[in-house]
């Protein structure tokens, strides 16, 4: 099927500015799918969208050596798909060992965006412990937010799980008891 019939669910979520989970086995068109999003939503005029790629963030549940790999994922994403926003100021793309890296970096590029941001991380199921805690706590704290400080419009978390379904250590899934209840993800 072609991806404006298969991706019409979708396409209403973002609509809707839903934070959302797509997710499929493996090969079976998730980040072709995600492309094709962010090239469709950008030709409306109406979004600023964007594809992160952040499983090569995967291999430690370090937030701060994560959060260096996506904020480089993140600075090519912008370049790539918003040419016109450009890469935020020295502070908002700091990763410090405080926490609020992603919160800071994506109020940054809301607040510069011309249009709402919709942002669509894929392989987001491969972060894990510690990192995924964190990605995940600053996704929701933006979310609550957002309707007094710039935030995306939009969030998919694209990868083979569901959000409540990530893998995390017994004792971080305790920080993480929000995703059965309250989570942004819960639609």
């Amino acid at each position: 099927l072609p991806p404006e019939r298969r991706l019409g669910r979708v396409l209403k979520l973002i609509d809707d500015h839903k934070y959302f989970t797509l997710h499929a086995g493996r090969q079976t068109g998730k980040t072709t799918s995600a492309q094709w999003l962010v090239e469709h939503l950008n030709a409306t005029g109406r979004w600023c969208a964007m594809h992160v790629d952040v499983q090569n963030a995967r291999d430690t549940d370090s937030p701060l050596l994560a959060f260096k790999v996506i904020r480089e994922n993140l600075d090519h994403a912008v370049q790539r798909d918003l040419p016109g926003v450009g890469l935020g100021s020295s502070p908002a793309r700091q990763v410090k060992p405080s926490r609020g890296f992603l919160l800071r970096y994506l109020r940054d590029l809301a607040a510069r965006a011309p249009h709402p941001l919709v942002i669509l991380f894929d392989e987001a199921d491969a972060l894990m412990g510690k990192a995924m805690v964190s990605f995940l706590t600053q996704l929701r704290q933006g979310y609550i937010d957002r309707a007094k400080t710039p935030f995306p419009a939009s969030v998919v978390l694209i990868g083979q799980r569901q959000v409540r379904d990530y893998v995390v250590r017994a004792k971080d899934q305790k920080a993480l008891s929000w995703l059965g209840s309250s989570s942004p993800f819960n639609i």
